[in-house]
């Protein structure tokens, strides 16, 4: 409404017109089809819009009989329960406003960066800030999803990579980490990962940025030009600009930031299969523990898109070999 200079209460006959119905169908939906967001949170996002329209009729603030904006509906539902023999249908009471969201008769299918994908990704990531560099190398390298690569710590970045392979380090809101319903974990940080992490924490740029009064209790380790907290936001706003960069070139590029975090599932379950003598359910429990999945199922997902693809991926330093020609420091 800001941006288009509308007012919350004044609503033209012509629906199109109507401030709901154009946040709905040129950006909500719009959103959907592109795959910035999903229909669930659109679904979401209208349905707080519509409860607020609803309190602010129900207030006398605007007059539905003048002021409609949405439209009543009535419908008819299947019922799904035991008795649903002797009552099988009941009504909702709905607006036109709504957003189906699909029915998930089964999990989302995997849909990691194949090893062409990741090569070309890293090549257009070294053209993006540090900030969105590192952010995506904590998803892809690390598995984190994106809010939690957003407030990763600067409290967990050591200096001293060179002495040991990889760290593990425990995030949660404890240390600011905004992870899944607020769990505690531990994740593994490659040691080149923690040395570009490093950099950054005690590079110039970053100490332009920071203000330590801003900061009190956990302080982030990506900050924008703003000086705040890198956000998720910035992060979608980025990754469709490449996505329409691999568009432009004619080169396939179906992936969301979430499909990150699914590529270092994939190829790390891939490595770990690959050492002799490991057990696969030591394998399942490892990545289970380090993604932070609360049901095996989820993990279960993994092993069975590597046994689909019928071969055993190469071991993840090739998440290593492509991430690490990503960083430009310059």
């Amino acid at each position: 409404m800001e941006k288009n200079e509308l007012k919350w209460d004044h609503f033209p006959e012509s629906k199109s017109l109507k401030p709901t119905y154009r946040f709905r169908n040129q950006n909500l939906l719009k959103a959907i089809d592109t795959g910035e967001l999903k229909a669930s949170t659109c679904s979401v996002y209208i349905n707080h819009i519509i409860s607020f329209y609803e309190w602010a009729i129900n207030q006398n603030f605007i007059n539905y009989d003048v002021v409609k904006p949405f439209e009543i509906e009535f419908i008819p539902i299947s019922s799904q329960d035991k008795l649903g023999h002797m009552n099988r249908k009941y009504i909702v009471r709905s607006t036109d406003l709504r957003i189906r969201v699909p029915k998930r008769n089964s999990p989302r299918s995997l849909n990691p960066l194949t090893i062409e994908e990741l090569h070309q990704y890293s090549k257009v990531l070294k053209k993006k800030s540090i900030e969105f560099q590192l952010h995506q190398q904590l998803q892809i390298k690390s598995g984190l999803r994106i809010e939690e690569a957003c407030s990763f710590p600067a409290s967990l970045v050591k200096p001293n990579y060179k002495n040991q392979d990889f760290f593990e380090v425990e995030i949660g809101p404890f240390n600011g980490v905004k992870t899944k319903f607020n769990k505690e974990r531990k994740i593994e940080i490659h040691s080149s990962l923690m040395e570009s992490l490093y950099r950054y924490l005690i590079s110039e740029r970053r100490a332009n940025r920071i203000d330590q009064n801003t900061f009190q209790k956990h302080e982030p380790l990506l900050i924008n030009k703003y000086k705040k907290p890198y956000s998720s936001n910035s992060v979608q706003v980025e990754f469709f600009k490449i996505r329409n960069e691999f568009i432009n070139k004619d080169i396939t590029f179906n992936h969301k930031t979430h499909d990150l975090r699914a590529t270092y599932g994939t190829y790390k379950l891939a490595s770990l299969l690959k050492i002799k003598d490991f057990d696969v359910a030591d394998a399942m429990s490892l990545v289970m523990s380090w993604m932070g999945h609360s049901d095996e199922k989820t993990t279960w997902k993994y092993l069975t898109f590597l046994e689909s693809q019928n071969a055993r991926l190469n071991a993840i330093s090739i998440l290593d070999q492509f991430m690490n020609e990503a960083i430009n420091y310059e």
